[in-house]
């Protein structure tokens, strides 16, 4: 039986209390969407795989559970996202350090960069960025994570075959830094593989109007987002929006409202006409997007979302993460500096077409299958292996359904009500 451990923030057959999932997230849901597909892809008859290392770099001690790790493991798999960003430097230098004392296999599954959206038409002179941010690092900045980048992936190709990136850009900027190309693995995210090789997306059904189910992905922090909702929101009547980050959710859940940072009179008004949602499990996150008419919006792992529903959707290219996965994928998708005015849904809805991503998608699967091959990993699309036994052991929280804001002050006080006992039964 082989042992692995996979880098995520919650076992993906657990159901949570929704104010103690907001704990288990890493963040944002977004990272259980991949995290989760590359642990239902390695559950193999002959497999045990557990969840666990996501604050591996936050270890008082790493040497002490890099051993521990090496003596009850036989594999680390680390599903990453855009962790080659400035703003996860310290982070990283601390996963190479962790990495450089394992005496097992470590695969890297999925990582990318992150900087502007224009950086792949600049390949001579690639900075990584911050999320959020259009500015790029200084050059000394960049000097410094870029070494801290290269001990990371010398680290990991000590122990393994290759390392797989997100995207032609990622590789692009490995090689600038002298690593070799024949061992970087252009895989593209592996939350698009969740359910398999034969995986299909519907098209876009009539016309997008007044009546539809509408998902919009978010993201405040990009020019044009809030212009955009409060178009949407005013044709859109069933819009929902799904917030992902944990300091949203707790305020969904809780009515804990996030402190710092302006936000935009539309996110209050989201909350109010309870139109903002919150997932506890991203299963049943996946199953509502599969029940939209289309998802539309800023956020990558939000339209990754409505994809695996199998709900036709576009993606609001805005940096190089987007940019990148949209085009590797054939994800339908705009990039906001091609717009010369705020868009309706329905324009967005006549520009999504599924055809390019069927086209790839058997393509992209074999070279993902192919890089976990390359690296000594079965999975269970596989001969003689299939899913079921995982499929099996999330069917109940693929019946949960999202939580509104509530609506009294009596609702708000009943679910703090329930905070207090999820922590004093030690759930948080």
């Amino acid at each position: 039986m082989t042992r692995i451990l996979l880098r995520g923030a919650q076992d993906p057959a657990r159901v949570l209390e929704p104010y103690a999932s907001t704990f288990a997230v890493g963040g944002n849901t977004g990272n259980l969407l991949y995290a989760h597909a590359v642990h239902r892809t390695l559950s193999t008859r002959a497999a045990t795989v557990r969840a666990g290392a996501f604050k591996a770099h936050l270890l008082d001690d790493p040497a002490a559970w890099a051993a521990k790790v090496s003596s009850r493991y036989d594999h680390l798999v680390l599903p990453m996202s855009n962790a080659f960003r400035i703003g996860f430097s310290s982070y990283l230098e601390r996963y190479a350090a962790i990495i450089e004392q394992l005496d097992i296999p470590v695969t890297v599954v999925g990582i990318g960069a992150q900087t502007t959206a224009d950086a792949a038409d600049h390949p001579a002179d690639i900075r990584m960025g911050r999320t959020g941010s259009e500015k790029v690092a200084a050059a000394a900045e960049a000097a410094r994570h870029n070494a801290v980048v290269r001990r990371f992936v010398d680290a990991v190709l000590a122990r393994s075959e290759s390392i797989g990136v997100r995207g032609e850009l990622t590789r692009t900027y490995l090689v600038s830094l002298g690593v070799d190309p024949g061992r970087v693995d252009v895989i593209g995210c592996p939350s698009l593989f969740m359910w398999g090789p034969h995986h299909r997306v519907r098209e876009v059904a009539g016309t997008i109007g007044r009546r539809s189910h509408v998902g919009f992905g978010a993201d405040f922090r990009v020019d044009g987002a809030t212009a955009f909702a409060e178009r949407a929101l005013r044709e859109h009547p069933r819009l929902l929006v799904p917030v992902q980050d944990s300091r949203s959710a707790r305020w969904v859940v809780a009515g804990k409202e996030p402190q710092g940072g302006a936000r935009p009179e539309v996110v209050d008004d989201l909350f109010r006409t309870r139109r903002l949602v919150y997932f506890p499990s991203p299963w049943g996150w996946i199953d509502w997007a599969g029940r939209q008419d289309l998802l539309v919006g800023y956020r990558l792992h939000g339209t990754i979302a409505g994809l695996l529903g199998g709900t036709p959707s576009h993606l609001l290219v805005h940096d190089s993460r987007t940019r990148e996965l949209a085009e590797l994928h054939g994800i339908p998708h705009t990039r906001i500096e091609d717009l010369t005015s705020v868009p309706s849904v329905a324009e967005l809805a006549e520009r999504t077409d599924m055809t390019r991503f069927h086209e790839l998608f058997p393509d992209r699967f074999h070279a993902y299958l192919a890089f976990l091959h390359r690296n000594g990993l079965r999975t269970v699309h596989d001969d003689g292996e299939d899913a079921s036994a995982f499929d099996a052991s999330i069917a109940r929280a693929r019946t949960t359904s999202f939580v509104r804001p509530a609506r009294t002050r009596a609702g708000v006080q009943a679910r703090r009500a329930r905070r207090v006992l999820a922590r004093r039964f030690g759930r948080r």
